[in-house]
Parts: structure tokens; sequence; C-alpha cells
């Protein structure tokens, strides 16, 4: 790999601040892959080579941005061509024959049946679509209609193709009602205790969902600077800034009410500001939320950075982006706290 940042099939685009995938800078090319991160660093450079051959046993036909596995004719099937690096193996079904590597239907044999009467002559052939008789006694060229121009056969077409698509729309149906039906019984499942809203936290959803509502019950409340560090025992705020890491409940808290974007409300974007990080790293944080709480990336950050740092210096800085419901959730903090 030569990212830091992205995933084998995609690269950093530092214009962006984001990965993008290797495909919407390059085509596919068939008989290779893309090289892990197209061969480019996070400053764009170019460090290896874009694509890397097909090993044996893959292909890409120019379908696919990973070489696939090869196939394998297993019997009855005849295999009509191997496997290379820029298409798949062709296998025919029994029955077939196999031809400049492909697969066609067995020659058929036709019979021709000549009768001669007077001066006519009738020709026919058993293979024809159509049968062409000569009537020796009218001589009336008479075309005897295939089974392909049946009004019947057509008649029954029709009525599979309305059959299929009627039983695609059913299978459609079914499969949104199930999501639906799933979606809801997620939701019921997230009101069952504060187990159910942990394990779900990465999701955004449920997130701006709880922040919205800590904010509204908060909203009513008059808060001033000196209230606000008055609810937080003196030893809560001396004791270090990794004891918010370290105090699961009160973290779980902090990241539901300030990691959401909702308007009117600033959230961790703006304490990652506070705490001198760049804007780079704060959207990288945010592309990553759903692996990794951008709050706690911040926190981990500033203690890091700032080993001497304080709950104090946390609530000071809440405080001074107008967050007043996360300075009470400090406030929740044991008093004997442990380092």
């Amino acid at each position: 790999m030569t990212s830091d940042f992205c995933l084998d099939d995609s690269f950093w685009d530092p214009s962006l601040y984001k990965c993008e995938r290797c495909e919407t800078r390059f085509r596919i090319i068939k008989g290779f892959e893309f090289s892990p991160n197209c061969g480019l660093s996070d400053r764009g450079d170019q460090l290896k080579r874009q694509y890397k051959k097909c090993s044996g046993g893959s292909f890409n036909n120019g379908s696919f941005i990973n070489c696939q596995k090869c196939g394998f004719c297993a019997p009855p099937l005849l295999a009509a061509s191997a496997c290379s690096a820029e298409s798949d193996a062709v296998c025919c079904s029994e029955g077939k024959q196999v031809l400049h590597g492909g697969c066609i239907d067995p020659e058929v044999k036709t019979t021709v049946i000549t009768t001669s009467s007077g001066p006519f002559t009738t020709t026919a052939s058993v293979t024809d679509p159509t049968i062409t008789v000569v009537d020796p006694a009218a001589s009336v060229i008479s075309p005897v209609p295939s089974v392909a121009h049946h009004p019947n056969i057509i008649k029954l077409t029709g009525i599979s193709i309305c059959a299929g698509i009627l039983s695609t729309l059913t299978l459609v149906c079914l499969i949104l009602f199930i999501k639906r039906w799933r979606t809801r019984h997620f939701n019921k499942e997230l009101k069952c205790g504060k187990g159910a809203i942990r394990e779900y936290l990465p999701k955004t959803s449920i997130t701006q969902s709880i922040s919205y509502n800590v904010i509204k019950e908060n909203s009513n409340n008059d808060y001033t600077n000196a209230s606000s560090y008055n609810v937080i025992a003196p030893e809560v705020q001396d004791a270090p800034l990794k004891t918010v890491l370290n105090n699961l409940d009160v973290l779980e808290e902090l990241v539901l009410v300030l990691d959401p974007d909702i308007a009117g409300a600033k959230n961790t974007r703006h304490l990652a500001a506070q705490c001198s990080f760049s804007f780079a790293w704060i959207n990288y944080a945010y592309s990553m939320k759903d692996h990794k709480s951008p709050l706690i990336a911040v926190l981990e950050g500033v203690v890091t950075k700032n080993p001497d740092w304080t709950v104090g210096h946390l609530a000071g800085l809440l405080n001074s982006i107008d967050r007043n419901d996360a300075v009470d959730i400090l406030a929740k903090l044991p008093a004997k706290v442990e380092d």
C-alpha cells in the first residue's frame, strides 16, 4: 500500500480531502488490475505503476476492477477455449460443438425430395421453415406456414412475457416490504435501553436524533460561565483529560451530543478547530465516522499533544462554543477520579 488513509482500490485526493476509487481517474485495461492505491502516495506522487498484470489462474476482460478467478469446465461441459489473462474459459454445454473457440449447434442433415408429374416438378426440403409445394393439377404454388408464424404460438409467447414481468414486479415489491419491516424492527430495538444505543453508536441517524433531544431538553436553561464551572467539582476540573476517555458512560453521552451535524448547534468540528486541528484533518475524521467517533479522535489527539490538559480545559472549550449541555455531562464524572 502507498496510502495511509485509503483502501487498496482507492487513492487519497489531496484537493478533495477524501479517498477516490482508482477507476474514477484511470481506465480499466484488459488483462490487468489496479495496483494498491493506484500506485499513488497521499501527496499525489506516482510511486508505483498504476496496473499490475493478472496472475495465473485469473483474468480481466475489461469489465472488472480486479482480476477474477478463472472458471473450470467440469464434465459433461466441453472447453471451447482456455482461460487467459484477458478472457475466462468458454464452456460448451452437452450437445454443442466446439468451433474456433466458440460453441455452435451440431450440423443438421437435410433431405431433399423431388417428384415429377408431367411438366411440373415438386421439390421440398424437410429442414426448411416453409415448404413450397407445386400442385401439378392446379398449377398453383401453395406456401405452407412454419410453426414460428402460427398465431397460437405468438399468443403463448406474449402470455409468457407478461407473466415474467408480473413475477419480477411481485418480487421487487416483496423485497421493499421486507426492507421496510426490518427498518421498523430496527428502530424499535433502539428503544430497549442504553445497551442498544451503544451497540449502534456509529450510525448517524441515531446520534442526530438523540443529540437533538438532549439539546432540546437543555434549551430552556440559562447558563453563564460561572454556573457552568460551578456544576463541576474542583477535583474533577483538575483531573487529567484522559479521565474522560476512561469513563465510557460519560464519553458515550458526549459522543451522542457533539458528533452529529445539527443546524444551529456547534459540535465536534468546532471543538477540534478550537484545539488547532486543521480543516483537512477534521474532514478526514468525519469521513471515518462509521468506524470511529470524531470526538474520541479529537480527545486522543489532544491528550497526545497536551498531556497536561485537564477536564477543566475541556469544559472551558465547550463553554466557549456554547455547548453547556456537554459541560453538564462532564459534571457526571465521579469526584474521586483515577489518573
